[in-house]
């Protein structure tokens, strides 16, 4: 962990601590009520007592998470953490009571307290991380820290199980053990050194969808800001779902029982465990949300790979750990790219904000499972192949949303692995037009390694049909093919203008084609008549062959220049 710089060492380790055995709590616990009443009821049961487990678990993130946030702004998050820990103790003990007392009203009463409990420790756990470390190593922890929150849940998921099995479902030695975890996660947060409060002036308003609002109309103004969070909330949606239908996917698919079934989400845990890590490492530096956009393809395969392998156990372990590590791999972008860019004063309810909307997932997970196991009839199989399509198409959509950070990563991880480009001539500034005339969109997207910030137009007559290009994809925009309307001037000379105030490069790619010359000179003639700075980009390709120890192959090499024709 030597990559912090500036980093209060024992500070983060605690705080790594203390939220490894808040989830290790979490967990066991919400499977203790699980187990307890599936125990009480029968095996029939099971679906009714997950949706509703999983409900009322989710409705303390969506009353209280707004409020948090606020607090988590005034007051000096270490503060909040502690006094949440005391939280803690109180409520495994009111815990250990409903279940001697073997009271489903006690049990649920319990699990909502201990959710009210992580609502309020949310927004500080999280906002914490930027007061103790550098903004450039923010991934790293982020990995760092969601790696050790879902070993606390592969350890949770393990333990509440296990213990299970050798007590012989002896559901008050687990609540004891509860007590004992949350007192150790007490002593570890009151290590953690007090950080100063941002001093926010914002009042708790009893009306907290109002507040939600408002801090999403500010969210609105930070570019890509309002998409991360949607990418954070659409994870714990997914998440929630396959901990959910696991259970019954177990029981119906592979015939296990439902403890058996719990041991199955190990495998996603210990995969996203990984996944965290590996994109902490692959982001060095820097918040790489292009990595989340590539993983989510990824999440979707396996999902559908989960419904045609349905009945192999090995084949859903191998399964189920190949989703976890993409998973893990594609939340820590989004969460460390919503702390970077927060504004300090709002960096706490912006967190509680896309807290909120990641428990709307987890209640929508619930609602979902409920619908389609009790309302349809599908099985558990049928429930993994309906999430891997939603996940396709909503991954499209974020994609889209993130394609001016997915082509430079893209560049940066991926295609200089095959290609070598070298650049001959100086780059021309920001504010100038470049036209590219080329066959290969990945002409196109090499420019992305020349320019901070760049934006394809492309001239083309399918403009009219498909307005919504302009809409979906953030880093590509339709353009008149022909500047011979007044409109269509304007339109573009507007686009270009909103582009070099945002300190863009606009790069009109033109494909050859029959009158793809009369395009780019029309182009060049009328820009430059505005007295805009318009230069031609010029590709050349060969390949070079390249020697290994035991093979040789070729490899791409492009030589880019840039000239006024």
């Amino acid at each position: 962990m030597r990559w912090f710089n500036k980093t209060d060492y024992r500070s983060f380790y605690l705080l790594n601590a203390t939220q490894f055995l808040g989830a290790l709590n979490d967990n066991i616990f919400k499977l203790l009520v699980i187990y307890l009443l599936i125990n009480a009821q029968g095996p029939a049961s099971a679906n009714t007592i997950l949706s509703l487990a999983g409900g009322i678990f989710v409705v303390p993130f969506l009353l209280f998470s707004s409020g948090a946030g606020i607090l988590a702004d005034r007051w000096s998050k270490r503060t909040i953490i502690v006094y949440t820990k005391v939280m803690e103790v109180s409520i495994m003990t009111f815990g250990l009571g409903a279940v001697l007392l073997e009271s489903e009203i006690g049990a649920f009463t319990a699990l909502f307290l201990m959710a009210t409990q992580s609502a309020l420790f949310g927004p500080s756990k999280y906002g914490i991380i930027p007061e103790l470390v550098e903004n450039k190593m923010v991934s790293k922890a982020n990995g760092s820290m969601t790696s050790f929150t879902y070993l606390a849940i592969i350890l949770g998921t393990f333990l509440a199980s296990f213990i299970a099995d050798i007590t012989d479902k002896n559901f008050a030695i687990e609540a004891v053990f509860c007590i004992v975890v949350a007192i150790v996660g007490l002593i570890t947060s009151l290590g953690i050194s007090r950080t100063a409060p941002q001093n926010s002036t914002k009042k708790i308003n009893p009306f907290f969808l109002y507040e939600i609002y408002q801090t999403l109309k500010a969210s609105w103004k930070v570019p890509h800001l309002l998409p991360a969070m949607s990418g954070s909330s659409f994870f714990l949606f997914i998440g929630a779902f396959s901990q959910l239908n696991i259970i019954p996917f177990a029981m119906q698919s592979l015939g296990l029982s439902e403890v058996g079934g719990g041991y199955l989400f190990l495998a996603i845990a210990v995969g996203i465990a990984i996944g965290a890590v590996l994109a902490g490492q692959l982001s060095k530096d820097k918040v790489e949300p292009g990595l989340s956009c590539i993983t989510g393809f990824f999440i979707s395969i396996f999902f559908l790979s989960l419904y045609l392998f349905a009945s192999s156990l090995i084949a859903t372990i191998i399964n189920l750990m190949l989703l976890g590590i993409m998973g893990g791999a594609y939340l820590i972008p989004f969460d460390s790219f919503i702390q970077v860019n927060s504004p300090d004063e709002k960096r706490g309810q912006i967190i509680a904000t896309a807290n909120f909307f990641s428990f709307v997932g987890v209640l929508a997970a619930s609602f979902f499972l409920y619908f389609i196991s009790e309302e349809l009839g599908l099985s558990a199989e049928t429930g993994f192949l309906a999430m891997s399509v939603i996940t396709f198409f909503f991954n499209l959509v974020i994609t889209g949303r993130f394609s001016s950070l997915l082509f430079p990563f893209f560049i940066k991880k991926i295609l200089k692995r095959f290609r070598k480009l070298i650049i001959v001539a100086p780059v021309p500034t920001n504010r100038s037009v470049v036209i590219l005339r080329s066959n290969s969109w990945l002409d196109a997207i090499l420019l992305f390694s020349c320019f901070d910030k760049l934006n394809i137009l492309i001239p083309t007559p399918f403009l009219k049909a498909f307005p919504w290009i302009n809409g979906w994809f953030d880093a590509i925009q339709i353009v008149p093919p022909e500047l011979a309307s007044q409109s269509d001037l304007e339109s573009v000379l507007y686009s270009i203008a909103q582009l070099h105030e945002q300190g863009r490069t606009a790069c009109l790619f033109i494909k050859p084609q029959e009158n793809s010359d009369r395009i780019a000179f029309n182009y060049k003639k009328i820009l430059t008549e505005h007295q805009l700075d318009v230069v031609f980009a010029h590709g050349t390709k060969e390949r070079i062959l390249k020697n290994a120890i035991f093979f040789r192959w070729y490899q791409k090499k492009i030589t880019l220049n840039f000239a006024k024709d």
